[in-house]
């Protein structure tokens, strides 16, 4: 990884991080790195990353690219060391490897010595999940406190629980093991039959996690378990917890069934807090409960166990809800790394720079809306001088789209080669990805052939925005003959035109992204707006053009969020 140490005039400087495989830099704010320099270009260059080696490529901007004092005319490496220059910013490439001063922010130790702390040094497998010490102190506690107060010997209880629960909570074990302990302990500290700890499952049912019958291990289960509706009401439905000591006389549930026909006498239940930020409406929210009971023995539980369950409880709901954050978090770094793998395929895809054409003047450029967007676009150069270009629109986002992209992406080029029809080469595209892809992957798609000898255009339109052909008289033309997208229907047919392009005629292809790009009261650019723009801007080199389009379109946008990828492809005819 490589930084650029930034210095514009009358700024002070500042370091950015290249960690993207492809960085786009110039004015607009689009680009991942905005230089607020007036005499950077809105798309100025681009920096890519292949293998270990960085290339530096100008966009056709207007005052040019240096490296070393020396205008870049093509892709080149850059490497630390290597000075940049855009505009009046200076761009140093320093090494992103930072080497410590072997000092860290703990207390001014070195690494060394964090290391060769003893705690540090103990594996966290070396440690027993319950610490013979905790048991050892309990067991104390337990001998000294005989014959003490029932108070003193309820405190006792507690405390021993609190330990246990406690060393339970901050053990390595997993989730499952964590909470078959919480519940065995559970029993072992109130005269219980029978304990469940319940959560609600993907589908909100409550379903019983852990159970757990005296004289018998804790095990795991996964299934509905038939408890008092009106207990799980007053639990799950209010939040309160409940504890009676004779269900059979009590008046909350002489009318319910279920418990009398039961025969269950002494029950507990208390709820499953944690609380949420993300939650604002509902910061606190109930997951699941605890719930212990006893058939035969009426007045079994006391106000103390119920505080020693709740206690439970919440320990429980903290272990939960830390598993719950770390796998999000771990998914996340999941989705991202994926993002990442599939922007990296994207970036490998596009074109580093348009090819030369004599006679011609060519430029593209894609600014994706998410970390991986849909728009494709490519150059492709025949053997006998003809330029393919196309630019496409892939369903859906992320790595599919990506894996999509890399499809059409193949079999343009497979094609290209292969037909010299465009309307042949979007028929073949077609039952190609028809025959690779699932139903409901698809792609619009715009195919052009130019042979710069005769100037002729030959294109097909496969579901595309009509590409605009601006005429240097100012009328303008859509191309929009062809078909439905590719990869719908396997038969498909697609038409093809052909027609001629004059000296000063533009050609300007663009995804669906720059025409229905929204400002802050829901008003669409257009296609409109796009005309009036290239039309005003007509003369101009295809990069300055597709830089005024970028600038019209950021300020009608103004601060409202895109919505789509935006990417641009023109053609223009100089000689």
């Amino acid at each position: 990884m490589i930084k650029l140490l930034i210095r514009t005039p009358g700024r002070p400087p500042v370091t950015f991080e290249v960690t993207k495989r492809r960085i786009a830099i110039g004015r607009s704010a689009r680009n991942d790195l905005c230089l607020d320099d007036p005499f950077a270009s809105r798309a100025h260059a681009e920096l890519r990353r292949e293998g270990q080696t960085y290339w530096l490529t100008d966009l056709g901007s207007a005052n040019g690219t240096y490296v070393n004092g020396v205008r870049i005319r093509e892709t080149v490496p850059i490497a630390p060391g290597d000075r940049l220059q855009i505009g009046e910013t200076i761009l140093e490439v320093l090494s992103g490897v930072d080497v410590p001063s072997g000092m860290t922010a703990l207390a001014g130790e070195s690494v060394r010595e964090i290391i060769a702390r003893p705690e540090i040094a103990i594996s966290s497998a070396e440690r027993p999940p319950l610490a013979p010490e905790v048991f050892s102190v309990v067991d104390s506690i337990r001998t000294v406190s005989v014959g003490l107060a029932p108070e003193v010997e309820q405190s006792r209880k507690l405390l021993a629980v609190i330990s246990q629960v406690g060393v339970a909570l901050l053990s390595s074990l997993s989730l499952e093991e964590v909470l078959k302990q919480i519940v065995g302990l559970v029993l072992e500290a109130v005269p219980a039959e029978r304990a469940f700890l319940l959560l609600h499952n993907a589908q909100g049912e409550l379903v019983c996690k852990v159970a757990c019958y005296r004289g018998q291990e804790p095990s795991e289960v996964e299934r509905v378990v038939r408890i008092s509706r009106s207990v799980t009401e007053e639990v799950i439905g209010h939040g309160r917890s409940v504890l009676t000591s004779d269900a059979q006389a009590d008046e909350r549930f002489r009318q319910r069934d279920s418990i009398l026909l039961s025969g269950i006498r002494s029950i507990m239940a208390v709820p499953l807090l944690v609380n949420r930020r993300e939650a604002a409406s509902a910061p606190r929210q109930i997951i699941g409960m605890i719930y212990v009971d006893n058939p035969m023995s009426a007045g079994a539980f006391t106000e103390e166990d119920l505080q020693l369950l709740t206690m439970v409880a919440s320990v429980a709901a903290i272990k939960i809800e830390n598993t719950r954050l770390l796998e999000q978090r771990l998914e996340n770094e999941r989705i991202k790394q994926q993002l990442a793998q599939a922007r990296d395929l994207q970036f490998q895809l596009l074109p580093i720079a348009p090819p030369e054409v004599e006679g011609y003047d060519l430029t593209g450029i894609s600014f994706p809306c998410y970390e991986v967007g849909g728009d494709y676009f490519d150059f492709i150069r025949l053997p006998d001088g003809a330029l393919i270009f196309a630019l496409g629109d892939v369903c859906g986002k992320g790595m599919d789209a990506a894996i999509l992209m890399s499809a059409l992406h193949a079999s343009v080029r497979a094609q290209a080669m292969a037909v010299a029809s465009v309307a042949e080469m979007a028929a073949a595209i077609n039952r190609y990805l028809v025959e690779t892809t699932a139903p409901n992957k698809f792609a619009t798609l715009w195919l052009g052939r130019l042979n710069p000898h005769a100037h002729e255009l030959s294109y097909t339109n496969a579901g595309h925005n009509p590409p605009l052909l601006m005429r240097a008289r100012g009328e303008v033309e859509f191309l929009e003959k062809g078909g439905i997208p590719v990869g719908v229907l396997g038969e498909a047919v697609y038409a093809e035109e052909r027609l001629r392009l004059e000296p000063g005629d533009v050609l300007v292809l663009f995804s669906d992204g720059v025409s229905e790009s929204t400002n802050e009261q829901g008003e669409e650019f257009g296609v409109a707006r796009l005309v009036d723009v290239v039309r005003r801007h007509r003369e101009l080199r295809a990069a300055s053009l597709r830089d005024r389009i970028e600038e019209a379109l950021s300020l009608f946008v103004g601060k409202a969020r895109p919505a789509d990828d935006i990417t641009l492809l023109i053609l223009k005819r100089t000689a």
